[in-house]
């Protein structure tokens, strides 16, 4: 459900809007009959929605896979640690492999926006612009910065886990024990790995 404004109109969650591709105006020449009712509305492109929505799906099947990894460390002991640690780092080089580095790296919270008038009567969405005397008019979607972050809020704590168990898993990836220091590495990675399935 959309947002509702401070005189009880519900605002779109998802929209699609007649766009310039040259100086991007948007909207559509038609209006309604003289009593448009214009409200406010912040927009994100849909495709920033979808990869965000992308990106929140793989960073939690990847996060079960990099925390079944962890798990190896966290869940105890080894008799042989030298051999435990290196199957645990082989996992852990698999599962970073496989997890697309944009999912970590970009920024979600700063989307890209754009401020337009919606009519709550006819649906038209004006964005005005200069016009750069080439007017190609495209189709394009758009969602709510409002619905935005509340995907954002939702994928936050899944992209966080997936950020501390790939940080885990890099150690892991990285760090091979000098001769005599399996065990002592094994029990500090333990201590580590507790926290990263926590987080």
């Amino acid at each position: 459900m959309g947002e509702v404004t401070d005189v009880g109109v519900t605002l779109p969650d998802r929209i699609t809007v007649l766009t310039c591709i040259a100086c991007g105006a948007m909207g559509r020449q038609e209006r309604c009959d003289g009593a448009c009712s214009e409200h406010k509305l912040v927009l994100v492109a849909a495709a920033d929605y979808d990869a965000l929505l992308a990106a929140a799906l793989t960073a939690r099947e990847r996060a079960a896979v990099m925390a079944a990894v962890a798990r190896r460390f966290a869940d105890g002991g080894a008799e042989d640690a030298r051999d435990a640690w290196l199957d645990a780092q082989e996992a852990a080089r698999r599962a970073l492999h496989e997890l697309p580095p944009e999912v970590l790296e970009s920024d979600w919270t700063a989307p890209g926006t754009v401020t337009g008038w919606w009519c709550a009567r006819c649906g038209n969405v004006d964005l005005p612009q200069p016009c750069l005397g080439v007017c190609v008019w495209r189709p394009a979607d758009w969602v709510s910065l409002a619905l935005y972050e509340r995907e954002l809020r939702r994928a936050e704590p899944v992209i966080r886990s997936a950020r501390n168990l790939s940080g885990l898993l890099a150690r892991m990836a990285a760090t091979t024990p000098r001769a005599g220091q399996w065990q002592r590495n094994w029990d500090a990675l333990r201590r580590q790995a507790h926290v990263a399935l926590e987080g």
